[in-house]
């Protein structure tokens, strides 16, 4: 089967190339479909050692929006006998680019004197279908097959590969699709690979569909239900096959979808905690029951994370300690320090603020000793761990410590290390406890009579609180931009298209009738009236220019000045409008 699909396609290329060369000198489309990208390299490689004539090649940007533009800046004053255009499939607006290929596609027959070939994956290919048939109209299509062994091995290599390297990075950072080798090519091209098998009616072995799974819900948008059903296929197809170390991950990591909801949703914080720690408890369970207590070391202390934020102390201690075990056997000093930071919060709840102090100190020292030896990092991956060990975990350490001291009467000491946690505590990597110790710092103060300093850290408090999403308007400021959760060991969640500050004032609609507006020729001036303080300058600012930042209207690009001062306005309006202009490739 593999061999004739590839004498079959060798057949179609020399077919396009025949084509090529008889469309010399007059303009004509070929749209070459190939939806697994190795094979395409590989045969435009061959394409580009057969093709005889000139043959000039663009590759695309995933920001390019106007095809016929690129080509006409790229090629200048050019006639090549034949041009060859491929990374459609990664170009972020592709039906922005396809509408504006049809708007011109007379400029392309006046003006193109030479034969394209555009190549594609099937998914293009129906958007050429759905959005511009009169385009589609003119094009030669050529089909090129993958064998179905190699797509199955492609999915085997990718899934497998990308599983072995979140196993390694435990409970720590939450790695990036780069750090996967799970770029957006690679996953528009895994994900085209499982489509062609259901095409063929071809069923996967279940271990490879439940890896499969696994990696499709890693690689989704987490902040999505469809991440979560991903995982829960992929634990009940490693349930069947009793895979008891692949099923303990699995838990892991629909534990952690349930943490990062539970950073989304304030409101159902305590049900998603509690479904979290359920999940990171099957998972250390499952992993101490196969035998696999280094596994256990690496995701426990996520456990232990949850179970202090639900106040469930008799528990931690249990977890603490046996974590101080697990980290002591298999050498991992910074997530021992974290184990002890959380013995000294389970001997803070009960009261024990000597002990508590001493735990908090012992987890101190343990992370500065730890911070001399791994200093400097030797890979961008430790720069980012070390970086979270800093700015995310220590802060709790210190925390822990001068609330002990508050308690015992070191009102001196305490202050300093509320200081030093806030200043060791990135507010982007844990909000609501970077708000905890403005509070704490706050009431010390005051209780120290150090009004200003307390005064201080209320308007922290509520410029935090706004910038964050923890209240949606605060008096008459002004909204802007909610700043998002960064914390390295969570998944990123996708801006929405209009901020949530303006959705929870109220203010959407107007955003969107003022788009509305924008968009028709009819309205040259649009004049926004109000009394002072009821919202126009939040509207502007955190609705409508982000939406019309990403907005295009009727295929063109879309300028946004935001013009503040009216002394001199003509010249700053010019300045302003000529740096926006320098953004837009076309005109740089």
């Amino acid at each position: 089967m593999s061999t004739h699909l590839e004498i079959n396609n060798q057949k179609l290329l020399q077919k396009l190339i025949r084509g090529m060369k008889m469309s010399q000198e007059q303009f004509r489309l070929f749209l070459a479909q190939c939806n697994n990208l190795s094979q395409r390299d590989r045969l435009i490689l061959q394409l580009r050692e057969s093709f005889s004539g000139d043959l000039a090649q663009l590759q695309l940007d995933e920001s390019v929006d106007e095809l016929y533009a690129i080509i006409r800046k790229r090629l200048r004053d050019q006639q090549p006998d034949a041009l060859m255009v491929w990374g459609l499939e990664f170009v972020r607006d592709i039906d922005k680019l396809l509408v504006a290929m049809s708007l011109v596609r007379e400029e392309f027959r006046k003006n193109c004197p030479f034969p394209i070939v555009l190549w594609i994956d099937a998914e293009i290919y129906r958007k050429f279908i759905r959005l511009i048939p009169d385009f589609e109209s003119w094009a030669s299509l050529t089909v090129f097959e993958t064998a179905t062994q190699e797509l199955i091995d492609f999915i085997q290599q990718i899934s497998e590969s990308i599983y072995q390297k979140v196993l390694e990075s435990g409970a720590g950072i939450f790695l990036d699709d780069t750090a996967l080798g799970l770029g957006e090519s690679t996953y528009q091209e895994l994900v085209g690979a499982r489509q062609e098998l259901l095409n063929r009616e071809v069923t996967l072995e279940l271990e490879l569909e439940a890896n499969l799974e696994f990696v499709l819900g890693r690689a989704t948008d987490n902040s999505t239900e469809i991440a979560l059903e991903h995982y829960q296929h992929s634990l009940e197809l490693w349930q069947q096959i009793n895979n008891s170390v692949r099923v303990a991950h699995t838990y892991y990591y629909l534990g952690l979808w349930w943490r990062s909801y539970a950073v989304r949703h304030r409101v159902e914080k305590n049900m998603a905690c509690e479904k979290a720690c359920s999940y990171f408890q099957q998972s250390v369970k499952t992993f101490e029951a196969v035998n696999r207590p280094d596994l256990a070391a690496k995701f426990i202390n996520a456990w232990g994370e949850v179970l202090q934020t639900l106040g469930r102390w008799d528990d931690l201690e249990t977890v603490a300690n046996r974590a101080i075990e697990l980290h002591q056997t298999y050498s991992q000093p910074f997530c021992e320090a974290r184990a002890y930071a959380f013995l000294a919060e389970f001997e803070q709840a009960k009261n024990n603020y000597r002990q508590a102090k001493k735990l908090a100190q012992n987890a101190i020292e343990i992370f500065n000793k730890t911070l001399d030896v791994v200093s400097p990092p030797n890979s961008e991956k430790d720069e980012i761990t070390l970086d979270l060990e800093r700015y995310s975990h220590l802060g709790k350490s210190l925390f822990a410590l001068a609330k002990a001291e508050k308690y015992l009467g070191k009102f001196e000491e305490s202050i300093a290390n509320f200081e030093q946690a806030k200043k060791t505590t990135k507010p982007e990597y844990r909000t609501e406890f970077y708000i905890c110790i403005l509070t704490e710092l706050r009431k010390i103060y005051y209780q120290q009579k150090a009004y200003l300093a307390a005064f201080k850290l209320k308007q922290e408090r509520q410029k935090i609180e706004q910038q964050f999403g923890f209240v949606a308007f605060v008096g008459a400021n002004r909204l802007g931009y909610r700043k998002p959760n960064t914390n390295p060991a969570l998944p990123q969640v996708n801006r929405r298209k209009v901020t949530q500050e303006i959705s929870a004032s109220g203010r959407q609609l107007n955003v969107e009738e003022l788009l509305e507006r924008i968009s028709r020729p009819d309205y040259k001036l649009i004049v926004i009236h109000g009394q002072s303080g009821v919202g126009k300058s939040s509207i502007l600012q955190a609705g409508l220019i982000p939406a019309l930042n990403k907005k295009s209207i009727d295929t063109r690009n879309v300028i946004v000045v935001l013009q503040q001062l009216y002394i001199h306005w003509i010249s700053e309006l010019g300045e302003s409008l000529a740096k926006k202009l320098k953004t837009i490739p076309q005109l740089a």
